[in-house]
């Protein structure tokens, strides 16, 4: 028993070493930090898809389509309020993204339509989606289906 104790204590001490904290900062959790990821939906139907991406190149690049295997019809929308106040979203046929800048593809702004779906899209699931740009040619994401966004 007494060595069951000691043995527990050292695990206890050695599992709280670890790298200086100075040197790798824990991450901090902010509620409205971007994280890639896709809504859960049903085949057949809709779903959305969104994600930040750094353009890597030191010249503006245009994104001008994207493509997902696991959609029928792949877009680029953007939400928008009329003066009257309606929401719509209405296709975007490019988006320039600047020189070592970011995009950021987000629900009630600029994201991702996967229409027409092939198969469902539920947790644990996963959704391939391909950018097309002008200058760095095809770049593919693998962002995680989650409902709880």
């Amino acid at each position: 028993m007494k060595t069951s104790v000691v043995l527990f204590f050292t695990i206890l001490l050695f599992s709280g070493c670890g790298d200086d904290p100075k040197k790798n900062p824990p991450q901090k959790s902010e509620p409205d930090k971007i994280q890639n990821w896709a809504r859960p939906s049903v085949q057949g139907q809709m779903s959305g898809a969104y994600f930040v991406y750094k353009n890597p190149l030191s010249i503006a690049d245009t994104l001008i389509s994207v493509y997902s295997p696991q959609a029928m019809m792949t877009q680029i929308h953007e939400s928008y309020t009329t003066e009257d106040g309606l929401a719509g979203m209405r296709e975007k046929a490019e988006i320039i993204v600047q020189a070592k800048q970011n995009i950021t593809l987000k629900q009630g702004g600029l994201h991702v339509m996967l229409m027409n779906l092939k198969t469902d899209l539920q947790e644990p699931d996963s959704v391939t989606i391909s950018l097309i740009f002008k200058q760095a040619g095809k770049v593919d994401l693998t962002l995680p289906v989650t409902a709880n966004k």
